[in-house]
């Protein structure tokens, strides 16, 4: 197909759309669009490929193949190999393994699959993965491998006319998935086929159906699509479901300006030119330096974050130029294909190798890579744990007779030492992940909502008929549940009460403490300070690359705003249901900061959940509560 500098200009502006919004820099909150604007460019190119070779009854799928693999995977590899090896040196034993486990699904271009099951793109802790970002490159690749064999088919059977309607109607079925999974399951919708075929499909229905325009309607059909553009990335957030219909302004503005196809100062700059050209590139580097400024808090660093930005751009040209340019076209596609994935099976192997070698001997690596790595189950009292049907934690702690009651998420786990710390008694600790203490509620996730339920409706019954006069402590990371951040799956709703979230949320959360009072002394435990990102993974890199030693914090204004509809709707349960309100904030937050280490020890597993140091932090804490058998 014809070069087009069109196209090429709208490749550096949805690359640079892309690591603008990763770097969070102001006014680039949509700039997460870029994406959608590479796949309708992809969509168009392909189909003028596919359906040229079809009709000149040409086409080769193992050709197309090839050309694909030549484009793709190459760079792909040096990534994976470079992670790699940063990986052996630098991240501890757990974080390479992840890192290696997602290398493999990157190179198999499955990536997305496992991204899906994993939750929501724009939060932790998919924010630390190395390779996120390769989620795309698995959806195109998977489109690649179905979208020729379709358009064959449909051609053999159909003709070229009906080709085009045929593929009109399924963009408008996946465009449909799409707007109704978003809604239903937005993670899978953000990252799976099905529901971003459309996008694709729609750059195909440009060449399909072709517009001829003067050079003014062409000029005219390039600014709006540019206009349709920007207002994506300016005026769209992460606080927006995606991709549903809003999508159809970023797609519908990149297909006016591929119909435009004009000569104009947007399609002629030189800057842009060259910006389109490295884009792939630059858009592979770039994330791997967006997650080290995030794991080392320096996201908002801005001196860190300009020379990560001129990083991208100069790792994206030197891979360019020394790897994308230098792969040999002329190759047959049979030995192409061979010759890739060879290359890439043995990638793969070697990382297999390298992730069951380090965990064997992990002496074999430098010492410092696994210094201070804190472990999530604690060493401070024994525990015995129960099976059940809610993948929960339905545990015994300590020894002698029941003194009180763990209850919660799964921060009514981590932060049992500390109650543990005052009480020579056993506890109970009833806790399932991800899960608010209420009765009423619905989740995006119906397996979860489901087991959550069932957890909360068993518990609290046998608070009505047991161990009556127990002291219950409630544990929740309520802010999670409040969060209307986009695909956040932990978001809860109240579809059958008519009031404001917080209004619903306080009412419901109000009656189930009120119905554990009737028959037990309350205590409600204020949230637990999140920090921004991983603490032990932070303070690993910082000290390890820039040799920093300062520990992680958070202002005590912020773990305030955050939770501020959490501490409200604790304090209207206490006030109503005669409960008490326990503050972790004096312990952990001296002098306005909430510490996330201390002296170089960190006092969380990851950004939210405490391990024995922090919960030694909170030593006397509970002490009032635990009363003599």
């Amino acid at each position: 197909m014809q070069f087009r500098k069109s196209i090429n200009a709208l490749r550096a502006l949805a690359v640079l759309s892309v690591v603008l919004f990763h770097f969070k820099v102001p006014g680039f909150e949509g700039g997460f669009v870029g994406v959608d604007v590479f796949f309708v460019i992809s969509g168009f190119l392909m189909t003028g490929i596919i359906v040229h070779g079809v009709q000149q009854q040409n086409f080769s799928l193992l050709g197309f193949y090839a050309s694909r693999a030549r484009r793709i995977i190459p760079a792909l590899l040096v990534l994976c190999v470079a992670l790699l090896i940063f990986g052996y040196f630098y991240l501890p034993l757990d974080d390479l393994r992840e890192t290696i486990r997602t290398i493999k699904s990157s190179l198999l271009f499955s990536s997305n699959f496992s991204f899906a099951q994993s939750g929501n793109y724009f939060a932790a802790p998919l924010h630390e993965n190395w390779l996120l970002h390769t989620w795309s490159l698995s959806v195109e690749w998977q489109f690649y491998l179905l979208y020729p064999v379709l358009i064959m088919g449909l051609h053999r059977f159909f003709g070229t006319d009906k080709t085009r309607f045929a593929l009109l109607a399924l963009a408008l079925i996946s465009l449909l998935a799409s707007i109704v999974v978003t809604r239903v399951n937005p993670t899978f919708a953000f990252y799976m086929l099905p529901t971003r075929a459309w996008e694709m499909i729609a750059g195909g229905l440009v060449f399909l159906f072709p517009l001829r325009l003067s050079q003014r309607g062409g000029a005219i059909c390039e600014g709006l699509g540019l206009l349709a553009i920007a207002v994506s990335v300016l005026v769209f957030s992460e606080a927006d479901l995606w991709p549903g219909y809003l999508t159809l302004v970023p797609v519908l503005g990149t297909m006016l300006v591929i119909h435009g196809n004009t000569r104009s100062m947007f399609s002629g700059n030189p800057a842009l030119q060259f910006v389109g050209s490295i884009s792939y590139s630059v858009y592979l580097w770039h994330w791997p330096l967006v997650v080290l400024l995030y794991l080392c808090g320096l996201l908002s660093n801005w001196p860190h974050v300009i020379g990560a930005i001129i990083a991208s751009f100069a790792l994206g040209t030197l891979s360019f130029y020394l790897v994308e340019s230098k792969v040999k076209k002329g190759t047959s596609a049979t030995r192409t294909v061979i010759k890739f994935a060879s290359l890439t099976v043995a990638v793969v192997a070697v990382s297999a190798t390298t992730s069951s070698l380090v965990k064997q001997h992990p002496d074999w690596r430098p010492a410092l890579v696994e210094l201070g790595q804190p472990e999530y189950t604690s060493k401070l009292y024994p525990q015995e744990c129960y099976p059940n049907a809610y993948a929960a934690a339905d545990c015994k702690l300590g020894t002698g007779d029941v003194s009180v009651i763990l209850y919660g998420d799964s921060h009514a786990q981590s932060t049992a030492a500390a109650v543990q710390m005052d009480n020579p008694q056993a506890a109970l600790s009833w806790s399932r992940g991800g899960c608010p203490t209420l009765t009423h509620f619905a989740m995006h996730d119906k397996t979860v909502e489901s087991q959550c339920r069932g957890f909360n409706q068993e518990k609290l019954q046998q608070l009505k008929t047991a161990y009556a006069g127990v002291p219950v402590v409630l544990f929740s990371r309520a802010a999670l549940y409040a969060d209307s951040g986009r695909e956040n799956s932990y978001r809860i709703s109240f579809p059958e009460r008519q009031a404001t979230f917080a209004e619903a949320y306080t009412e419901e959360y109000v009656s189930t403490v009120c119905s554990i009072a009737e028959n037990h002394p309350v205590y409600i435990v204020k949230p637990i300070p999140e920090m921004p990102f991983s603490v032990y993974k932070g303070l690993n890199l910082n000290q390890r690359l820039f040799r920093q030693n300062t520990d992680i914090s958070l202002p005590l204004q912020v773990y305030e705003k955050r939770n501020r509809i959490a501490i409200a709707t604790i304090e209207a349960a206490a006030s109503r249901c005669n409960a008490t309100v326990i503050d972790p904030t004096p312990y952990l937050c001296p002098d306005g900061n909430c510490m996330g280490s201390m002296d170089g020890v960190p006092l969380y597993f990851d950004d939210n959940h405490l391990v024995d140091a922090g919960n030694q932090q909170l030593k006397g804490l509970f002490k009032d509560l635990i009363k003599p058998i």
